[in-house]
């Protein structure tokens, strides 16, 4: 099953969601309809309560150009001259972060499968996700320190948890680009990959992997390892013991262990769909 929007399309087969930006013409840049139709595509996929992993990649030599140009010189947003247009820029932006930060909220596994360039927007979506492979072609720019701006859409929020901070800092203060070499040692990429074909292929094996395992407890380590990052050891650990109380699964358990006796794949249940607020 594929479905197509204006700047990516998706395909989902065996439980695995599959997002490819779809303009390389574009150097797949994000424009207006990408911040529209993005959080739409990816909660319908967390309401199915099918999705077990998803990939996101790019079409074509680069995986993301950043933000589509057009949208510096057409939106109201990028040229306030008063209160109530800086209201408004200040909606957009929030509404833009909210757009990447879905990424963390859904029920599954995001990853991200990075083959050349990644700047400006594009390191802003996959420092949103739960993980990164690389091609030995990938590339990591904070590109909006040199255009004039502060990168604005979470990038300065999340990678000081994802690479030292000082490197962090560094990259965001220069503007200078991170090679996959240096993004593995860093620890923002978790595996390179030499080809766009190797790239894919291996970010599936893992996709699968995590597939084969009770959704019920990837959706808890997901959840409890986000919460951990935004809060002390202490509250993470209260939140654990919440978290734990009501997911702990004892069937699931005993499935995974007969399917380590056995070399058979477990058979779990999907999550429940969400219909909440639904017409």
């Amino acid at each position: 099953m594929t479905q197509i929007y204006e700047c990516f399309q998706i395909t989902v087969a065996d439980q695995i969601a599959h997002l490819q930006l779809s303009r390389p013409e574009k150097a797949n840049s994000l424009n207006l309809s990408f911040w529209r139709e993005f959080p739409q595509a990816i909660q319908q996929l967390n309401k199915t309560g099918q999705i077990r992993a998803l990939i996101i990649s790019g079409q074509g030599k680069v995986f993301c150009g950043g933000l589509d140009l057009d949208m510096f010189s057409n939106q109201i947003e990028f040229h306030a001259a008063n209160a109530i247009d800086r209201e408004g820029t200040m909606q957009s932006l929030g509404l833009m972060q909210e757009t990447l930060t879905c990424l963390e909220k859904v029920r599954f596994p995001v990853i991200a499968a990075v083959h050349g360039s990644c700047v400006g927007a594009g390191f802003d979506l996959i420092a949103a996700c739960d993980f990164c492979f690389v091609s030995n072609q990938a590339k990591f720019r904070i590109e909006e320190t040199n255009i004039g701006m502060m990168a604005d859409i979470g990038v300065l929020q999340r990678l000081p948890h994802q690479i030292p901070f000082n490197v962090a800092r560094y990259l965001a203060l220069t503007g200078d680009t991170l090679t996959a070499e240096d993004a593995y040692r860093l620890g923002l990429a978790v595996k390179v990959l030499e080809t766009p074909e190797a790239l894919l292929e291996h970010a599936f094996a893992v996709a699968k992997n995590i597939a084969s395992k009770p959704p019920i407890a990837i959706q808890g380590i997901k959840r409890s390892l986000i919460y951990s990052r935004d809060h002390s050891v202490t509250q993470a650990l209260d939140h654990t013991v919440m978290l734990q109380s009501a997911i702990l699964n004892g069937q699931d358990i005993l499935k995974m262990v007969q399917s380590r006796m056995s070399g058979q794949t477990a058979q779990f249940d999907d999550l429940k769909p969400i219909h909440f607020a639904e017409a």
